[in-house]
């Protein structure tokens, strides 16, 4: 015989709560995630989980620079556009929220600055020898 009555597991066996209470719940910071991505190309898209998506940023963001500037540019104000939403997303679970380390970040931004400094380098001394060359012709 089937009763309506409704049957409660013993406290001891009841299923563990999962879901976060709302005071406790992580947020990315969208205007952090804007303004990394402003300083250092693709450092917002690594803040917000998504490494690979700030290293083509970054790459399309040098490569649109030698092509012309106004590309790189455009790559740039995306990466920053896309940091932004990305992370109001996660906020609003729209998308699943991925933690990341702050030393991952930094490791990005120091990459960016020593990757940077490789190409400056590499630039001048290019311009340096073109322009020590072009001497031998007066």
């Amino acid at each position: 015989m089937q009763t309506s009555q409704t049957f409660q597991q013993p406290a001891g066996q009841q299923p563990a709560y999962t879901q976060q209470p709302a005071s406790l719940k992580k947020e990315k910071n969208a205007i952090g995630a804007a303004l990394l991505s402003f300083l250092f190309t693709g450092s917002g898209q690594v803040y917000n989980g998504e490494t690979g998506k700030g290293i083509g940023i970054l790459i399309g963001a040098v490569i649109g620079y030698f092509l012309f500037v106004i590309p790189g540019v455009l790559v740039i104000i995306y990466g920053i556009y896309d940091a932004y939403t990305t992370a109001q997303k996660m906020n609003k679970g729209e998308i699943p929220f991925v933690e990341v380390s702050t030393g991952k970040i930094i490791g990005f931004i120091i990459a960016e600055i020593v990757i940077l400094a490789i190409v400056i380098f590499i630039f001048a001394a290019l311009l340096y020898e073109m322009n020590d060359y072009s001497s031998y012709y007066y």
